[in-house]
């Protein structure tokens, strides 16, 4: 062992220490990625589930009447509950923007069900009105702190409360993903709030309707009073956000109180937190309950979209574990072949066959693990940075120490340096000592046959005599080329997954949000708000929605309503064809998988109290709920009025365009708001990519100019005779050159379709992740795929002369002599 040991130490401490760099990059690099994959896959979980049990572990929330929760409490299947507690509907001003917000009164208790969790400041003082404690997401987006006042809406009437606090509240998930926002105020502001206005009349005009002095404009929408029972209160806004975020089945929307404000809310702890899917499928059919929101289903809004970073994120890592590889092979016969002669010395003073190949093994491992405790601390601290959906509500988590995640990634790093070195060193210690010893040149494969092959190419001495380098050294130029052409194929996948997301964004049709602008009448009758749209400049079509809670066997999710013409709905469908009558259905992706149903497939499901028999057209693009929503017309629900008016733009308009002239028409009476994306957390994936692409690039052209540069100095001689026959300066760069341009094209050639197929792959895992569905992949230009390769060339050419350099201006006597 001792033996084996200085072995290792005497090629550490003598050895290439570019090469020696590389491995341990490389490791570093890999490490990081599947460290910082795992750690913010799993994470988000672990904190998430921290604050639901400091909650008191809100198993359901239930929305009705106070009536309907009050006989709901007494279920056997409830452990505990809150008391009911009535809330009222608002919409709070948050920059230029407003959204829409639950204001209830504060409930305390150190064993509360659904308690708040108060994150800053105090709860309000009791007895004194006009103090809030905000929504702890939303005051984190908006910037607003302890001590500033804000604006709402309730009723059409404004009020100013000052903040005292923020909270977190796990009634739903979290803002922008999730509306409406929630505010905690004392009973004294609650019932100063809650004055009743008298409802507009079906004959009024939304312009009759002028705001009181000092009303801020509203700009998200409440949704309209008067809903039938069982009914699922909307989830306030239907979100435009970025791919995975939605809003969850059965969230209640603003506007949804019944007559005097009696809209309440009841949260319950399960005996069995197992059945609460089951349980929610029950009570929702029950009279007077408008909307059940079990804690799954919230969790798995909270967590969808770190869970699939995570996982990409970890796969890329995989990816770059799959470069290392090939990086790592490339160094390590690197290494060997520049410790050809101190080998042979080892084994002509009795060092065996395993003695030789266990101590280079044993030296590649010590690298390796250098660069998996350095990525492993690289990985553990860039986790809570790349933190996407959480960080608003529940602050930036912090360190996370997991020895396993290190003991995981030293036993994968370490089982391919192992795989990448046993090889070369075979080969290496299988070399004949009395050829080694006596300055013999390391044997090329088949030059006769190469010199033959570049003889009919009639190339220029320089270009053939780099080529012949190249060819007559298959075994590492191939490595060489594999790790560069991973790297190219890691590019592509960033690109084109930033693509993706782009086209996502520009184009909400991919995300189930074909609409620029959402109106939500609040009460106005529908007559007046549909021939109020039909005559607003600049809007092209409109449909509307009306979403509740559904039941299928013993499982939940949400169905919604879709009116107005069908043929302003432009759904992006993928299969079968659109929405057209009544008795149809179009489902999301992720609700085919869910139930195993196919296109053609006729379903029963019952919409709050109402069984419907539908058959399933076709399948859309939908990422709100993660595909899992089912939409058939509204005339399946007669009588019942839409949640919100969804308006599109015309060719040349812009959803804030179309928001402002339809204020315009309809007045301040009436809640109006353009369609936003807020791509920032798809930012962080987007950039980790690209950034580890580009490091792995980096590395790869780095390993490159190394395996170049051991090439030149083997050899070194050869070179020392053709500059004493007349070889110039100008031409040993060229050859080098010609080298490291033919291993970049072999590289670009390989990796473009091998990153190709690696993007489609991880690309529709994404997309059916967060419910869009297979086949949305958005390629890179091919502009940009034909540029690659030449790119790539150039970018070894410039290797090679980087590594040809100082060997080029070495005089030919030292070259003759070098060693």
């Amino acid at each position: 062992m001792s033996a084996v040991l200085r072995l290792a130490r005497s090629g550490l401490r003598g050895g290439n220490r570019a090469t020696a760099i590389a491995t341990v990059l490389v490791a570093a690099l890999a490490t990081t990625g599947v460290v910082a994959g795992l750690s913010v896959r799993d994470q988000g979980g672990a904190e998430v589930d921290r604050i639901y049990r400091d909650a008191g572990r809100p198993d359901l929330v239930v929305y009705g009447t106070p009536e309907a929760l009050e006989a709901v409490r007494l279920d056997p299947a409830f452990a505990a509950t809150a008391p009911v507690t009535p809330y009222l509907d608002a919409a709070v001003v948050l920059g230029r923007d407003s959204v829409d917000a639950r204001v209830t009164t504060l409930l305390t208790g150190p064993s509360l069900v659904g308690r708040p969790l108060l994150r800053t400041g105090a709860w309000p003082a009791a007895g004194v009105a006009g103090e809030v404690v905000f929504d702890q997401a939303a005051a984190t987006e908006a910037g607003i702190r302890a001590g500033d006042r804000v604006r709402l809406t309730v009723g059409g009437r404004p009020a100013t409360l000052t903040v005292v606090g923020t909270a977190v509240d796990l009634t739903d998930c979290f803002y922008p993903d999730c509306a409406p926002i929630r505010l905690f105020v004392d009973p004294a502001t609650l019932a100063a709030l809650a004055t009743p206005t008298p409802p507009p009349t079906a004959d009024s005009t939304p312009t009759t309707h002028p705001a009181p002095t000092g009303r801020p404009t509203p700009t998200t929408h409440p949704t309209p009073a008067g809903a039938a029972p069982n009914a699922v209160p909307p989830s306030a806004t239907p979100n435009p956000g970025p791919p995975g975020a939605g809003d969850p089945a059965g969230s209640p929307g603003t506007g949804r109180s019944t007559a005097g404000g009696r809209t309440a809310l009841l949260v319950a702890r399960l005996v069995d937190p197992g059945q609460a899917d089951a349980v929610a499928a029950r009570v929702g059919t029950r009279s007077g309950i408008e909307g059940v929101q079990p804690w799954p289903d919230t969790r798995e809004d909270i967590l969808v979209r770190d869970r699939i970073f995570g996982a990409s994120l970890a796969g890329f890592g995989i990816f770059v574990l799959l470069a290392a590889a090939f990086v790592v092979a490339g160094t390590a016969t690197a290494r060997l072949m520049a410790r050809r002669r101190e080998i042979a010395l080892l084994q002509s003073i009795g060092y065996t066959t395993r003695q030789v190949i266990t101590g280079l093994l044993t030296e590649a491992l010590l690298l390796g693990a250098v660069g998996v405790l350095a990525g492993w601390m690289a990985g553990t601290l860039l986790a809570p940075y790349l933190q996407i959906g959480l960080g608003g509500a529940l602050g930036r988590p912090g360190l996370r120490i997991a020895p396993l995640s290190l003991l995981g990634s030293a036993l994968l790093v370490g089982t391919v340096l192992a795989a990448a070195t046993v090889l070369p060193a075979w080969r290496a210690v299988r070399q004949p000592v009395s050829e080694v010893l006596g300055n013999a040149p390391p044997r090329g494969a088949a030059p006769a046959r190469v010199a033959r092959m570049l003889d009919r190419l009639r190339l220029g001495p320089a270009c053939r005599y780099g080529l012949g380098a190249v060819l007559t050294r298959p075994g590492r130029s191939a490595l060489t080329a594999a790790a560069l052409a991973v790297a190219v194929a890691a590019v592509v996948v960033g690109v084109g997954f930033t693509a993706t997301v782009d086209r996502l964004i520009a184009e909400p049709a991919r995300t189930g949000d074909p609409y620029d602008a959402v109106v939500v009448a609040d009460g106005t009758a529908p007559a007046t708000v549909t021939a109020a749209l039909a005559g607003t400049p600049g809007a092209a079509g409109w449909y509307s929605q009306l979403d509740r809670r559904t039941t299928l066997g013993d499982q939940t999710f949400l169905s919604r309503a879709i009116g107005g013409d069908p043929a302003d709905a432009r759904f992006l469908i993928r299969e079968g064809r659109p929405l057209r009558a009544p008795g149809e259905a179009i489902a999301g992706y992720g609700l085919l998988r869910r139930f195993g149903l196919q296109v053609g497939d006729t379903i029963e499901v019952r919409a709050g109290d109402t069984p419907l028999r539908l058959t399933v057209v076709g399948w859309y693009s939908e990422t709100e709920d993660t595909g899992e929503l089912l939409m058939y017309r509204a005339e399946m629900l007669p009588g019942v009025p839409p949640d919100a008016y969804l308006v599109s733009a015309g060719p040349t308009g812009t959803p804030q365009a179309l928001a402002a002239a339809l204020r315009d028409r309809l007045g301040p009476g009436i809640t109006v708001h353009a369609r936003t994306s807020d791509p920032d957390d798809l930012g962080t994936y987007t950039l980790a990519m690209r950034l580890l692409a580009a490091l792995v690039l980096a590395v790869s052209l780095a390993n490159l100019a190394a395996a170049l540069l051991t090439g030149a100095r083997e050899r070194a001689r050869t070179l020392g005779v053709l500059r004493a026959v007349g070889f110039t300066v100008r031409q040993t760069l060229a050859q080098s050159a010609t080298g490291g341009a033919a291993l970049g094209l072999a590289a670009a050639l390989a990796g473009l379709p091998i990153g190709l197929l690696v993007f489609r792959l991880l690309t529709d895992q994404v997309l059916v992740g967060i419910g869009a569905g297979p086949g949305l992949a958005e390629p890179p230009s091919a502009m940009l795929l034909a540029a690659t390769v030449p790119a790539t060339a150039l970018a070894g050419a410039f290797a090679g002369v980087l590594a040809a350099g100082r060997l080029a201006r070495t005089r030919a006597a030292d070259l003759v002599r070098y060693e």
